[in-house]
């Protein structure tokens, strides 16, 4: 058998399996990203009740007494008050006239 031909083979066997390769690999990264995409729509969905949940119990609360609240449990989490806001690591409460309307994540 000639080299080339015998070179021609396993070239195109190593062609093949990097093609099975990424093949593998680009379906894999799909069905990754969609799992993960459906876990955030879920986790998106629940912060969205809870922040509903938060509101309905916490509406005799003032501005005050949730940022209280917020600094007594957890003393190290970054907390920025505005105005009508407290934003606490990504979570924002919204207040209207000092009450907590909105709860968004």
């Amino acid at each position: 058998m000639n080299k080339w031909k015998a070179s021609f083979f396993v070239i195109l066997a190593l062609l093949i399996a990097t093609n099975v390769f990424w093949l593998y690999t680009t379906i894999d990264a799909g069905v990754t990203y969609t799992y993960q995409q459906v876990t955030l729509d879920e986790k998106s969905k629940a912060v969205g009740m809870l922040g509903a949940l938060v509101v309905k119990g916490g509406q005799q609360y003032t501005k005050k007494d949730i940022l209280h609240i917020l600094r007594q449990l957890n003393k190290d989490a970054f907390i920025v008050e505005e105005a009508n806001l407290i934003d606490v690591e990504g979570v924002q409460f919204i207040f209207v006239n000092g009450k907590l309307v909105e709860v968004k994540g």
